[in-house]
């Protein structure tokens, strides 16, 4: 937060500076213009009185008085200094600078920059990129009694590399809030300092406060100290670099906590089940040896299965299976080399570990000018497997296998009659696995069900595309209401024809990657179906078309409207399930097809962008044709003016083997009642459960710099709600700044949703 100050001064010194500098002969001079109701020469001064105008280049000098001493060539200007230089204006009472020296000081500077404002009792350079300041105030708040404002003794301003504070005071209002003795920011760091207050049911009151500090040039630090009544208190440190020269970047993270309730009652897990000391410590780095050779790595360790439940849910969204991953990347112009090492090094979580693996991916490029393309991939690892067998939170199988994979296809992409897209394919893959399962039949609890020997596996793949395009285009289609300003409709049909064949039943292979179930289709192209160990035998035809209405607007094409339909029709249907699977968990268990029939659903992605302040997007897939399950996904954006904006959504699923029905209605409005006042809420609703699962209320209240915000915000559970009263305050001009006060429910470890594992 500390280096707008610092970028407020430097422009503010320049401002003074530039006039001047055109007279140093260091670069080319620019014209230089004086005016003054009187101008004179006593002995070696040149002098300029009343209403004195210099002008150079973009910039405009006002003062009452202007003195140049050619002997010491100094420049003296005072009495209502003001600069217009570009949009900037800067002003002051009296400057010093000299011609030779670059030397400038000055009093009693301000000037605003964006939404910053500043003041400077004196401004001084100590060298040539290096400056001075003391009483240093700096604000958002454009009023002489400011809501907010920081000030400094002083603030040595190094350019481009660092600044440093002295005794620096941070007021609301008129009152200090907050004081430190001395502050050091390099250039392009950000620093800041947060306290979130605040209650919720699972963790009651609490007060989290946070300190970003630098570390280095390009090393930025993070300590958090939180206090939750009912859980303890809370400790973690952060580190964060990022070099843009060279595209490497670090991100470190670490938390503990002494949980005084491990087993959080509410969500109904005992108290013993969880050891008390509960940690996180992430790492997460990419690190670039040379153009060509980064390394990568992902390091997640925590106390236990719950903890990113019960403190991150967010985090718990976003990865629910955190695991490890160290890789060593070789990139070439057509190819990618790669050795990896992946852990679970996590209790009680299911995993795929590599120990290690090592693949190289080809890119797809041609085949001399033999009109051919070539692409492909090889890769050989150790894997271990292990994942949760159905109806248990500790129960686990595990069995690990070589597996050496190869794969290559060619491709011949022509268009015929200078309209038809034809691209076939031919592809060959042979897979050597060092273990199988011997005995399909058997449980995973049998000991029996792994011991199978080595078996090799060879796949064909043969497959056709084709498309082409059609397109009218109706001028007379005007009409400002929906932005039109004629109308084009482009029309693509299109076929995909996949056949695959597999020398074996995936019923005897000990499967690594898998396909989960999904409400989606998997892809039937290679090297997009990715999941090795599900590729079984399948004849498959995808039909389909695309819509797209486009119009003009604002001297560009926008697309107005458009429409994807496809359906499978399957004359062989693949098989993805498998017997050693069919206990796991729900999560990991692949399925034959979510819809069985020979057609599988029919599929629509319809977006509708008509006019800035609309938006609305379709997903749907129907058994029009077969048995199956059905599915809608919506969801719009609509400011109905200037003061009412809202959403609305829904996520139907019903028929679904694996995903349970589900009627989910999400929506929100903001309302703004006046120049002070606006109001929002936001709702989650099932109606399969009758159940109200998400709800947030808010109160806002424009104080001139800050925006004040009261929210409520209830999570319906089964045996206990999750109720939480929050304060936000932020700073209009700069959402994220984060002093004195900030309250961000998602930033501070909470989410809409918190997944009860």
């Amino acid at each position: 937060m500390f280096c707008r100050p610092t970028l407020v001064f430097l422009a503010l010194a320049a401002a003074f500076t530039a006039p001047l500098c055109a007279q140093s002969g260091e670069r080319p001079r620019a014209p230089l213009q004086i005016e003054a109701l009187s101008t004179r020469s006593e002995g070696n001064l040149a002098i300029a009185e009343g209403n004195v105008v210099i002008s150079v280049g973009d910039t405009v000098l006002y003062c009452n008085f202007a003195q140049y001493d050619t002997t010491t060539r100094d420049v003296l200007i005072s009495g209502d200094v003001r600069v217009y230089r570009g949009d900037k204006i800067f002003s002051g009472d009296r400057a010093i600078y000299n011609l030779d020296t670059k030397h400038i000081s000055g009093a009693e500077f301000r000037t605003a920059a964006g939404p910053f404002l500043a003041q400077a009792h004196a401004l001084t350079s100590t060298g040539s990129e290096a400056f001075e300041v003391s009483r240093g105030l700096f604000t958002t708040d454009n009023t002489s009694d400011p809501g907010f404002h920081l000030r400094a003794r002083k603030v040595r301003i190094f350019h481009n590399d660092h600044t440093e504070y002295e005794n620096v005071t941070v007021y609301v209002g008129r009152t200090p809030v907050l004081w430190l003795p001395y502050l050091y920011q390099p250039a392009q760091s950000d620093q800041s300092f947060s306290i979130v207050p605040g209650s919720r049911s699972i963790w009651g009151a609490f007060l989290f406060s946070r300190l970003t500090f630098p570390v280095g040039k390009e090393v930025l630090g993070g300590a958090r100290l939180d206090y939750l009544s009912k859980r303890g208190v809370g400790v973690g440190l952060d580190l964060s670099q990022e070099s843009k020269a060279r595209g490497s970047w670090t991100r470190f993270r670490s938390y503990y906590l002494n949980d005084k309730n491990p087993g959080t009652k509410e969500l109904g897990v005992p108290d013993e089940a969880v050891n008390p000391n509960r940690f996180r410590i992430s790492l997460q780095d990419r690190s670039f040896l040379s153009e060509t050779v980064y390394t990568s790595i992902n390091f997640n360790k925590v106390s236990d299965i719950n903890f990113y439940r019960d403190f991150s849910p967010a985090e718990l969204q976003r990865d629910p299976n955190p695991d490890s991953v160290i890789a060593l990347t070789k990139l070439g112009e057509n190819h990618a080399l790669t050795l990896e090492l992946r852990k679970q090094l996590n209790r009680d979580y299911e995993g795929s570990d590599a120990v290690p693996a090592l693949s190289l991916d080809l890119k797809r490029q041609p085949v001399a000018d033999t009109g051919l393309f070539y692409e492909g991939e090889t890769s050989a690892g150790r894997y271990r497997r292990n994942f949760m067998r159905s109806g248990s939170v500790v129960d686990y199988a595990f069995y690990d296998a070589v597996r050496l994979d190869t794969f290559h296809q060619l491709s011949f992409p022509k268009l015929l009659g200078g309209w038809l897209s034809v691209v076939p394919k031919l592809g060959v893959r042979a897979t050597h696995y060092g273990a199988s399962n011997a005995s399909p039949d058997k449980a995973p609890a049998d000991p029996l069900f792994v011991e199978g020997g080595a078996l090799n596996r060879y796949v064909v793949n043969a497959g056709m595309e084709t498309s082409f395009k059609l397109s009218r285009v109706f001028e007379s289609v005007q009409t400002r209401t929906w932005g039109l300003d004629g109308l084009r409709h482009i029309l693509q049909p299109f076929a995909n024809w996949s056949w695959v064949n597999s020398s074996q039943d995936a019923s005897s292979l000990l499967p690594i990657d898998v396909l989960s179930g999904s409400s989606k289709l998997p892809a039937i192209d290679f090297p997009q179906f990715n999941t090795l160990d599900s590729i079984s035998s399948w004849d498959i035809v995808r039909l389909g078309v695309r819509n797209r209405l486009q119009t003009r607007r604002d001297e560009e094409t926008l697309n107005w409207l458009e429409l994807e339909s496809f359906v499978d029709t399957r004359v062989q249907r693949p098989e993805y399930s498998h017997p050693l699977l069919q206990n796991t968990s729900a999560s990991n268990r692949p399925i034959s097809s979510p819809d069985p029939g020979q057609y599988s659903n029919v599929f629509n992605r319809l977006h509708w962008n008509p006019l800035p302040w609309l938006d609305m997007q379709l997903d749907s897939q129907l058994p029009l044709l077969d048995s199956g399950y059905s599915e809608f996904n919506t969801a719009s954006n609509i400011q109905v003016n200037r003061d009412f904006f809202f959403t609305l959504g829904n996520r139907y699923v019903a028929g679904h083997p694996v995903f349970p029905n589900s009627n989910l209605f999400n929506g929100g409005a903001r309302f703004r009642m006046n120049d002070n006042w606006s109001m929002s809420f936001e709702e989650n609703f099932e109606t399969v459960t009758n159940q109200l699962q998400f709800q947030r209320y808010s109160l806002d209240r424009d104080l001139r710099s800050w925006i004040a915000s009261l929210s409520l915000v209830i999570r319906e559970r089964d045996s206990r709600n999750d109720v939480a009263i929050l304060l936000t305050l932020s700073l209009k001009d700069i959402p994220k700044f984060r002093l004195p006060l900030h309250f961000d429910p998602e930033s501070a470890a909470n989410s809409n949703n918190s997944k009860n594992r």
